[in-house]
């Protein structure tokens, strides 16, 4: 009896091994690579092994059923034939709307001024997601509606019981269409996620969320303290109380970001370090992780980040020069393509995950 029990529990240590071994992996991405003709991005997703896009997009209607993708015959749509031909290479597809994103909301002109719940709003809006998921929808894994939305509704409360309505008409109209789709809304770590999940969660499949390390841009918050695991702001603490967070829904990291400028008390050598901390961690993770993307490939140019910025906000956000150095400096490569030690980290970190998985 002892020896039979023993072989049962030998025999399902192996069916558990097997089933971890052939797991399939998380897939990854960088911002929005590869875009359409540019030879550079294949060049660098083929190099870095990309197998995620996370693309972003927004409820664009100028007139009530003015669509942009009917500029195009179905078999010309440059955007169709682009997530097309990246399934066809084993891409995993996430597509973000930003009607809202960060602090701000962004509708048609022709209905601005509504609230999210508004009849009309809703009929536009479940008929737009209709017809997106109708030309689009067979090549999309997940959508979003929504970006970083815990920003904007942190200082807009009362808008929030509408936006989740608005959120689950969209939904709705999505799985009605195209059931294999997850739905989703993209929250930032900060800014008090689990309140807002919790009303998203009865109809979200999966959770996204946004991640940047503590910088000093603001206040002196060194970002080794992410790399810290004794410290609160240790990065793998905020990723495991999101997947508690999901309650068994997977978890989709559509932007994760490490800054390198000195100033904000981080370093391209620090960037590199966490790079390899977190696929370590994605190693452990990867059975509850939907896919990872990292923010972006090079720093955004510098000059007219603080061109526009000053354009949006008047003199005044030059005093704020740590947000722009924080948003000029995340890119695994510098704003004139050179290498920084965080792109051969991700290169290396991400062929390591896949080999010893």
């Amino acid at each position: 009896m002892l020896r039979a029990t023993i072989c049962l529990a030998v025999l399902l240590v192996l069916a558990v091994g097997v089933e971890s071994a052939f797991a399939e992996a998380v897939p990854v991405g960088v911002g929005g690579l590869p875009r359409t003709g540019s030879e550079e991005d294949a060049r660098v997703a083929k190099e870095l092994g990309l197998n995620l896009l996370h693309e972003t997009t927004r409820w664009d209607e100028p007139r009530q059923g003015d669509y942009k993708w009917q500029d195009f015959p179905a078999e010309e749509d440059p955007f169709a034939a682009r997530i097309r031909k990246l399934k066809e290479d084993g891409y995993t597809v996430a597509v973000t709307f930003k009607n809202v994103d960060d602090d701000k909301k962004r509708l048609p002109l022709y209905l601005e001024g509504r609230p999210f719940d508004d009849p009309e709003l809703l009929r536009r809006w479940t008929a737009f997601l209709k017809a997106f998921v109708q030309r689009y929808g067979a090549w999309i894994d997940f959508l979003n509606l929504g970006h970083q939305v815990n920003n904007y509704f942190g200082k807009n409360e009362k808008e929030w019981p509408a936006y989740v309505r608005f959120v689950a008409a969209g939904a709705v109209a999505i799985r009605k269409e195209t059931p294999k789709i997850s739905v989703g809304v993209v929250l930032n770590h900060t800014d008090d996620p689990a309140r807002f999940w919790r009303d998203l969660a009865p109809v979200c499949t999966h959770l996204a969320m946004t991640y940047t390390t503590p910088c000093s841009a603001l206040e002196r918050d060194p970002t080794l303290n992410a790399l810290n695991a004794k410290h609160h702001k240790f990065f793998a603490k905020t990723f495991e109380a999101f997947l508690k967070m999901a309650g068994g829904r997977k978890l989709l990291l559509t932007e994760v970001g490490c800054p390198t400028h000195p100033s904000l008390d981080s370093s391209p050598a620090i960037q590199a370090q966490f790079i390899t901390t977190l696929f370590a961690w994605l190693r452990r993770a990867e059975g509850r992780v939907a896919g990872l993307s990292w923010i972006n490939d090079k720093d955004w140019p510098y000059d007219a980040t603080k061109g526009a910025l000053k354009k949006m906000f008047g003199d005044q956000v030059l005093e704020l020069r740590g947000i722009i150095r924080l948003l000029t400096s995340r890119g695994l490569r510098y704003e004139d393509g050179k290498k920084k030690p965080g792109y051969d980290a991700f290169k290396k970190s991400l062929e390591t995950y896949r080999t010893r998985r």
